[in-house]
């Protein structure tokens, strides 16, 4: 994941160096916000960039990306970027970290979190249920 010097568009606190992998996470609900502008509950629905992002980051720039442009999805492997949180469901651990989506993305409903430092060092555990608070502005507001 390319770090802050490579991505003259990403905002000032975009990490300049992000820890190796990332911390896919399942969401299992959605905020009225998506049934309020007749979106399904489907992770997919990010695609379709009317939640706008912090900033995206093309395809070329992703290490080890495997998608591309298909039928339908003329973005294909590119990245939408969110400012978010991961806070554990009792409020003992709130995270600050980066959410990403990447255009056409298959995983099914999972969110991909990076940071700078380790998510599971800092305590959160395997299949812990958190809640996810992605940060951004629907474009008709």
């Amino acid at each position: 994941m390319p770090g802050r010097a490579l991505l003259r568009l990403s905002p000032g606190d975009w990490p300049e160096a992000l820890c190796p992998g990332s911390l896919n996470v399942q969401v299992d609900r959605y905020p009225k916000a998506f049934e309020d502008r007749g979106l399904k509950n489907r992770i997919a629905e990010l695609d379709r960039s009317l939640f706008k992002p912090e900033f995206e980051i093309p395809r070329n720039l992703l290490g080890n990306n495997q998608l591309g442009p298909r039928t339908g999805v003329p973005r294909g492997g590119d990245a939408q970027v969110w400012r978010a949180t991961l806070s554990t469901l009792d409020g003992s651990l709130v995270l600050p970290c980066w959410a990403l989506r990447r255009f056409g993305s298959r995983v099914g409903e999972q969110l991909e979190f990076v940071a700078a430092q380790k998510l599971r060092a800092l305590g959160l555990q395997e299949d812990q249920r958190v809640e996810v608070i992605l940060f951004g502005r629907w474009h008709d507001a």
